[in-house]
């Protein structure tokens, strides 16, 4: 018989599931991981490290306040009706007087002033320019001075 014959019969011979041991020394077994430290306190408790956040309000309004609770939106330009033209001939202190018709609320504005979501681009003798700024677009409306009417009550 063939060696290979012969370790053939031996492998059947042997009972299922066993296994053979190892010819080669046995490798020492791997060392158990590290486990992390964390920091605890004097009584023994974890300390936990949390993310803090800070909103730096520097003229914003507060981001998580109802707009409609805090009056932020208004005066609409729909509201805003234009009522009077003091105009500077050096073009610095000319002041428009505007209406808010929804709160009978009176502004005296200024180029560069800001009502709300409304501010003043440009004062002119019969209309006042308004910039809008909406969602981080901007765009200009111009309210127009109406003419008096010439009819009176006696």
């Amino acid at each position: 018989m063939t060696i290979r014959r012969l370790v053939l019969i031996a492998l059947a011979a042997l009972p299922l599931g066993r296994v053979l041991p190892a010819q080669t020394p046995a490798a020492p077994a791997p060392a158990a991981p590290k486990l992390r430290e964390f920091p605890k306190d004097s009584a023994g408790r974890l300390i936990f490290a949390r993310e803090t956040f800070t909103y730096n309000r520097a003229g914003r309004r507060d981001p998580f306040a109802s707009l409609i609770a805090t009056g932020d939106i208004r005066p609409l330009v729909e509201d805003l009706s234009l009522t009077g033209v003091i105009i500077d001939p050096a073009g610095r202190n000319s002041i428009a007087l505007l209406k808010d018709v929804s709160t009978s609320q009176l502004y005296r504005a200024r180029v560069g002033s800001v009502f709300g979501r409304v501010r003043v681009g440009a004062i002119r003798p019969r209309e006042v320019v308004l910039v809008i700024d909406e969602f981080g677009f901007s765009r200009q409306e111009t309210l127009m001075l109406q003419a008096p009417s010439r009819e009176k009550t006696p």
